[in-house]
């Protein structure tokens, strides 16, 4: 089991992860990419295009009730979250936060790292949720020997380690985190993985958020099954032409059919990097809306 990561070493990691996602990866042209606040939902089944404003800074918690024992600002950025059967999952920590928090779970894709995905996820989240990513097993074929990827077993194995992730996590910052019903997110393999699972258990898994993935994953049974379960909202984040023509098409149909859905894109290619990070956070206030633990939407000026 990997060792947790020191949280004195926060501000390099965070530091050093966002190095990677500049260098690696190059920005492009955004459709519907918004930052700074979470932005009041749009009205458009398709995303609408934002302004481009510095990030602001996580808003602040609801005051405590009388009488209660006020929490420290939680510190740190990054950390592995040793789970008990399972290997480490990637953390990223709502720093700052001094009141209980949602969650997002996280699961990348084949041959993928969790650092990326979670790093992507705390911009996107604007540093407000954790992010816990489960670690997939080792990938021989898409690794070097100083680059190590990883690649998820899905379906029943994927949620039992999904669920010790999430009682890690409470064991680990009880009083900083609320578990239930958190955002379910996926990119490319993990996003076809999230509605495998999702449709099981939707008022568990209501909101979903599919990157590069998902649109070739809902029959006719599973739309109805997430549906009469409790399932409210998905939102596709694309990041190549091919991916957003098959996202629209799918979007149509699931609105057709009483799923709200909807699209946003930045030509990125098969990432999840900080244009189409931005797109997703310009939709997450639509996507999380009914769930008094996000903060309210704020209009763009």
């Amino acid at each position: 089991m990997t060792p947790a990561l020191p949280r004195v070493a926060g501000a390099i990691l965070v530091a050093a992860v966002t190095r990677a996602f500049a260098c690696r990866h190059p920005a492009g042209e955004v459709d519907g990419a918004t930052r700074g606040p979470i932005a009041a939902p749009s009205p458009s089944a398709e995303a609408a295009v934002g302004t481009d404003s510095e990030a602001a800074a996580s808003p602040p918690d609801a005051a405590p009730p009388p009488n209660a024992i006020a929490l420290a600002p939680l510190p740190g950025f990054f950390e592995a979250l040793p789970v008990s059967g399972y290997p480490d999952a990637w953390l990223s920590l709502p720093t700052g936060a001094t009141g209980k928090r949602p969650v997002v779970v996280l699961i990348h894709g084949a041959g993928d790292r969790p650092d990326w995905q979670c790093g992507g996820w705390r911009r996107a989240t604007g540093e407000y949720a954790f992010v816990v990513c489960p670690r997939g097993h080792v990938d021989k074929a898409s690794s070097t020997k100083n680059d190590v990827r990883y690649t998820h077993i899905g379906g029943e194995t994927l949620l039992a380690y999904v669920d010790a992730s999430l009682e890690a996590l409470a064991a680990r910052y009880p009083d900083y985190v609320d578990t239930s019903t958190p955002l379910f997110a996926g990119f490319s393999l993990g996003a076809a993985e999230v509605v495998a699972l999702a449709v099981k258990s939707p008022s568990r898994f209501p909101r979903l958020a599919l990157i590069e993935g998902g649109t070739t994953s809902w029959s006719d049974a599973r739309v109805d099954a997430f549906l009469n379960g409790g399932g409210r909202r998905v939102l596709y984040g694309c990041g190549q032409e091919g991916v957003r023509n098959a996202a629209r098409t799918t979007a149509k149909r699931l609105v057709a059919l009483g799923l709200e859905t909807r699209v946003v894109f930045a030509s990125v290619g098969h990432t999840f990097d900080p244009p189409l990070e931005d797109a997703v956070r310009g939709q997450l206030a639509w996507l999380v809306e009914g769930d008094d633990r996000w903060p309210p939407p704020h209009a763009e000026p």
